[in-house]
């Protein structure tokens, strides 16, 4: 990906951060690998080696000390638009465009070889590499196999060897025992953690028992896929595709087998904990180009925005001052007006009165003036920090005096003094409960004063239990109102139901049911009705919702002031924090302390955080429960194969475990063997667990060991001819220590 190089090179300025694992940046130039000297071998007799894993393709001399090719074992094959030639690309090289890496194509389906055509090219690339240019092969072939290979898949491989190349012998063994042959044990057990599969093969008398042999359908190629599956589970909106490969990046650079993995996970509970195991990959993106500001520019930019906010200020200020005033020149308008009502006769003053202004009566204007008043004066005390008026009475004169007394407008006056009245008659009465209920609280609070210093223990303990049951029920409204937004929902259901038969309410008693075969309104087939019952169930908390929330701040207020148990993270408060601390370390942990995620920075957006997948994707060897694998785990099968033997035989093959394949690169793979063997072998025998003899890469251990056995005399004796397999087919072979036995 362009730009993707600056990204990463500019980070690697900054202080080294070994959490943080660079995925390799797109795009592959294909280096041609130089021909081995053929000529070179003159006087020696090696035989030609080939370990074909269904992840990589290892070829080379026996001579040689390590493998010539190392390769992984895929082909390209197709036909290059721009010069019309048929292109064949093996392992990396076929990374080199996109229309390689569409090609790409394996001889195994699984673990099993079964495409001829490209085992083909495999072989064509490996011999023209090593410098073979006859037509005829002259040294004799050792090649891997899987456990208990199909004959089909034999009798494929000895054809192409012997009719297509004039192989002079071809020897098959298991990789495996290959591996395990290099030990000095003549007894052992040896494990395999292929691609597709692992193996456990008992080595007894320094031969391998086929019959006793275990296969667990779990290898690397399904852990990569798993790992895969759980970074698109976790980041479902993730910017790229995370390809195959860049998985199996992923897993073989995080990963490790945690060594007791009930109690590490029940510690990833803690986010800090959680946040120290995570790392963070980093994908390879295309930084926009961004004109940052100066620090003079970000400063003039923030005083302008703070003028703006004082400028904003003042005007609203302004505003309600002008508002103000314009209220008390009306307000004296009317009281001059008020003033000259002596001076005029009743109807006379009536008249001028509506004339002018907009009130009906002078009663009216009366009550309008009094108010005008009050709030004035309340504005004009808020303005100077004073506090308020207290209310003043309100007298009613016309209330007790008859109707007689009382012409037509004074009775329309009473009325609505009575009205009047009711209101703060309703007010004091109002202002009476809450002081009795003031004193109701006063008394109860002083009656839990007294529980709480005679007996705090079981005044904590009835508050604790209090603010649970408070918290419940904030829980289920919360989990009701999610129920009532789905409109599949029983809750749902339920509430159209009583909706529809309050709606039928409106019918009388005697009015007829609708028969059947009546047209019906339809209402609520549609999904539009539904907002319908939305809008009838509101999104404002309820007044229970309110009390429950004040009650809630109030009994965890004292808990905190009064029990040093309780803490802020056990309030309502301090449980979601908490939840929200362990989902940010969860997806985003691993960042710098400090360092908040910002969803606007590219380099943040094109990042994985791996924490739990990194134990979890491994266990699975040991738990293929967890994923849906019917078998028992890696521990449990060798343990089985082990407890089979006599207690002697047991004791020798605990001396050897020996661990090969890919999958034994991983981390404290020989620690967590070691905790799953002990508890189901005998109490305090002696146990080795070894993953390679010299310390180097366990890939290549069967590669090396099949390099030592194929010259010694017993390889000789194992070779099938081709005289052999034109008498007795390609399904025919020899037995030897380290290979399978006839079917």
């Amino acid at each position: 990906m362009n730009g993707s190089s600056s990204n990463h090179a500019s980070s690697s300025s900054s202080p080294p951060r070994t959490n943080i694992v660079y995925i390799p940046e797109g795009g592959y130039d294909a280096q041609p690998q130089p021909a081995y000297d053929y000529h070179s071998l003159d006087g020696q007799d090696p035989s030609i080696c080939i370990d074909n894993g269904a992840h990589s393709w290892r070829a080379g001399f026996s001579s040689m000390s390590t493998p010539y090719i190392d390769r992984p074992n895929i082909i390209a094959k197709y036909k290059e638009r721009k010069f019309g030639r048929n292109l064949l690309l093996f392992g990396r090289d076929t990374e080199v465009d996109a229309n390689s890496r569409s090609n790409v194509r394996s001889m195994y389906d699984g673990d099993l070889l079964i495409h001829s055509d490209l085992l083909e090219c495999a072989l064509d690339f490996t011999f023209c590499t090593l410098g073979i240019d006859s037509p005829k092969i002259e040294q004799p072939i050792v090649m891997t196999e899987r456990l208990a290979n199909p004959l089909f898949s034999r009798a494929m491989t000895s054809e192409l060897l012997f009719e297509l190349y004039n192989a002079p012998s071809v020897t098959f063994g298991i990789d495996s025992l290959f591996a395990f042959s290099r030990q000095k044990h003549q007894d052992g057990l040896a494990v395999s953690l292929g691609h597709h599969a692992s193996t456990v093969i008992p080595v007894v008398n320094g031969r391998g028992i086929m019959s006793r042999s275990k296969r667990i359908p779990w290898g690397g190629a399904q852990a990569s896929e798993l790992m895969l599956k759980l970074a698109q589970l976790k980041y479902p909106s993730f910017p790229t595709k995370v390809t195959p490969s860049q998985a199996t990046f992923m897993f073989r650079e995080t990963c490790y087998f945690s060594t007791d993995y009930d109690e590490d996970i029940r510690s990833l509970a803690d986010p800090s904990k959680l946040s120290e195991m995570t790392k963070i990959v980093q994908f390879p993106y295309t930084a926009p180009e961004v004109n940052e500001k100066t620090e003079a520019e970000l400063a003039a930019a923030a005083e302008r925005r703070k003028e703006q906010g004082k400028r904003l200020q003042e005007m609203q200020a302004k505003q309600r001052a002008q508002k103000l005033a314009a209220k008390v020149a009306e307000l004296e308008e009317y009281k001059l007006l008020q003033s000259e009502r002596s001076s005029f006769k009743k109807a006379e003053f009536l008249s001028r009165l509506q004339e002018m202004t907009p009130f009906e009566s002078e009663a009216e204007m009366d009550i309008w003036i009094k108010k005008t008043e009050i709030e004035v004066r309340k504005k004009q005390r808020k303005d100077l920090g004073m506090e308020e008026e207290p209310e003043e009475e309100p007298v009613f004169p016309l209330v007790d005096r008859p109707d007689s007394e009382l012409n037509e407008e004074e009775i329309k006056e009473k009325r609505r003094q009575r009205l009047m009245k009711a209101g703060w008659d309703a007010r004091v009465r109002a202002r009476e409960e809450k002081k009795k209920e003031r004193e109701r609280l006063e008394e109860e609070k002083r009656l839990e004063e007294e529980e709480r210093t005679t007996n705090p223990t079981g005044w904590s303990s009835r508050l604790k239990e209090e603010q649970e049951s408070v918290i419940v029920r904030i829980q289920e409204r919360k989990k009701r109102k999610a129920q009532l937004g789905d409109r599949k929902s029983a809750a749902a259901q339920n509430r159209m139901k009583n909706i529809a038969s309050l709606a039928a309410e409106d019918k009388t008693s005697n009015s007829k049911k609708r028969k059947k075969g009546e047209d019906d309104d339809g209402f609520g087939m549609d999904d539009s009705d539904w907002h319908v019952y939305r809008e009838i169930g509101g999104d404002e908390e309820s007044e229970a919702e309110e009390d429950d929330q004040l009650l809630l701040q109030s009994l965890e207020s004292r808990l905190l002031q009064y029990d040093p148990s309780f803490t802020e993270e056990d309030t309502l408060t301090g449980r979601a924090e908490a939840k929200n601390k362990l989902i940010n370390a969860f997806v985003r942990g691993g960042l710098p302390p400090g360092q908040k995620y910002d969803f606007d920075d590219m380099k943040l957006n094109h990042q994985l955080h791996l924490n739990v997948e990194r134990i979890r994707v491994p266990e699975t060897w040991f738990q293929p429960s967890m994923w849906g694998i019917d078998s028992a785990g890696l521990g449990e099968v060798a343990g089985w194969v082990l407890n089979g033997f006599e207690e002697e035989e047991k004791r020798r093959l605990m001396q050897c475990i020996f661990v090969t394949g890919g999958g034994a690169n991983i981390p404290n793979l020989i620690p967590r063997m070691r905790n799953t063997l002990t508890p189901i072998l005998p109490f305090r025998a002696p146990l080795k667990i070894v993953s390679s003899l010299d310390g180097g890469d366990p890939r290549l251990e069967a590669w090396r060991g099949m390099a030592e056995w194929s010259n010694t005399s017993e390889a000789k004796e194992a070779r099938v001819t081709r005289a052999e397999y034109e008498e007795y087919g390609g399904e025919w072979l020899k037995e030897h220590r380290w290979g399978n036995v006839a079917p």
